[in-house]
């Protein structure tokens, strides 16, 4: 697989000539307006074969952007769970039942468990491909199905998890310091239950004072984290490949 991080929760999967996309977005001043300024740019260069979204919130799904980019005979899919909203915007999507592989192309593609931090439906996604295996954490909040994850799938090439546990002030949920996302010590913990050889933090680098809060000196505590629990970590910035550390074969 070649893997691309996009903007924020953005990635972009490459295998035998076919593009899977997750939680890509190009327009994030809308919504709820969270996520960065000046995104990567892809829309105009990607068609893609599948679409896959974590959820429904606007810094992971934009709807405008998945019409331009997949395919006319390209496969949207998403949780069996949101399946009547996405309908709602002009899209027939696959939807997918928790633990239930689908082949589409080159890509097995599996949903698993995950918490959203407002109660909002929300899935992970196991992708697997040319021997090699990734989850995309989309927002996931921590939660008790990480141990049976790790229990289910043994290993991962690499984890894509959110690290900036956010604290929020939005208007329809009452205010709390908890964070809704990961923090650093709950991503680098993640990491090692899933027995995962390298974690790829997304999901983090917003900040608005009274609406959305980032973990505090989150990267130093992520790299403290990751050196007590002998963790690795590699930071990526948009735009840029990752570089799998493992040789394909080893799933």
């Amino acid at each position: 697989m070649k893997l691309q991080r996009l903007s924020w929760a953005g990635l972009k999967v490459e295998s035998n000539g076919q593009i899977l996309i997750i939680d890509a977005v190009q327009n994030y001043q809308r919504g709820a307006s969270i996520g960065p300024e000046n995104p990567v740019r892809f829309v105009e260069s990607t068609l893609a074969d599948v679409v896959l979204i974590t959820h429904l919130h606007s810094d992971h799904y934009d709807p405008d952007a998945i019409r331009t980019v997949l395919k006319p005979d390209g496969h949207f899919i998403v949780s069996d769970q949101i399946v009547a909203e996405v309908a709602n915007d002009g899209f027939a999507p696959l939807g997918l039942a928790l633990n239930t592989p689908a082949q589409v192309g080159n890509f097995t593609i599996t949903a698993v468990f995950a918490m959203d931090g407002v109660g909002d439906k929300q899935v992970s996604w196991v992708i697997e491909a040319d021997g090699q295996r990734i989850l995309h954490g989309g927002d996931t909040m921590w939660h008790n199905q990480f141990w049976q994850l790790g229990k289910s799938w043994e290993h991962f090439n690499a984890v894509f998890l959110p690290v900036n546990g956010a604290v929020v002030n939005i208007p329809r949920v009452a205010p709390t310091l908890v964070p809704i996302t990961l923090t650093p010590l709950q991503a680098i913990t993640v990491t090692r239950l899933l027995n995962a050889d390298v974690l790829v933090p997304i999901h983090y680098g917003f900040h608005k004072d009274g609406m959305y809060h980032q973990f505090p000196d989150m990267e130093a505590d992520l790299a403290r984290e990751a050196e007590s629990q002998n963790v690795e970590v590699q930071w990526v910035e948009p735009g840029s490949i990752v570089a799998l550390p493992v040789a394909a074969g080893q799933v």
